[in-house]
């Protein structure tokens, strides 16, 4: 008797080892695919422009990067008055230099995945002067974030998350493996502009070639 209430012991155990498990497995499962829709709509927010432009941007940048800053407000007029020429794509490269410059990557980060990116992103370039040189920036990008009509809970809960700075990290690996070494870098149609005047000309050579 107490030898066949063991082996019930037992195959209730495994019995519940093995739901346990289960549960973990599927739980994990929806985790990484919640985790990994999460970062395809963040890469999907942070691009904007026609989806048949001729001109396919892709721009490396460090938001309190004050030549980034002119290149982007450029790039945003440019692409006001040649609404179907480019498509852009950004990428966060924040630098060492700058002491807000992964803060503000992140700030940004948790914007795309509210669907604010781009708003988030012109906040940061046009008030660029009133937060760069702060001690604590904080506060300021949190301003921005109610300006931007931001969920600020949400926000404060994704500032805590891990794969923030995960998404911005492998952001800056893909500018280094491209030979990046400065901001902003765009690549313009797989060619390298580094700052505005690069990119400037690039932009009105080709426009020009699309005349011809």
């Amino acid at each position: 008797m107490t030898s066949k209430n063991s082996q019930f012991s037992n195959k209730v155990m495994t019995t519940w080892v093995i739901v346990v498990v289960c549960v973990i497995a599927v739980l994990g499962s929806k985790q990484f695919c919640e985790s990994a829709r999460t970062r395809s709509q963040s890469v999907e927010s942070r691009v904007k422009g026609d989806e048949g432009a001729p001109v396919r941007i892709m721009e490396f940048m460090d938001f309190q990067c004050p030549a980034c800053a002119s290149g982007a407000l450029y790039l945003k007029q440019f692409m006001v008055e040649h609404p179907r020429a480019v498509r852009l794509e950004m990428k966060y490269f924040p630098l060492p230099m700058h002491r807000h410059g992964m803060e503000s990557a992140r700030y940004a980060e948790c914007a795309s995945r509210q669907g604010k990116f781009w708003l988030f992103h012109d906040y940061l370039v046009e008030r660029q002067t009133q937060w760069k040189d702060l001690i604590d920036a904080r506060p300021a990008f949190m301003l921005m974030a109610r300006d931007a009509a931001m969920d600020t809970k949400q926000l404060e809960v994704c500032l805590r998350d891990k794969s923030i700075d995960a998404v911005i990290l492998k952001d800056k690996a893909e500018g280094k493996k491209l030979a990046v070494t400065s901001t902003p870098s765009y690549f313009v149609n797989g060619e390298t502009a580094v700052g505005k005047s690069q990119l400037e000309t690039k932009l009105k050579a080709l426009l020009n070639d699309s005349k011809k």
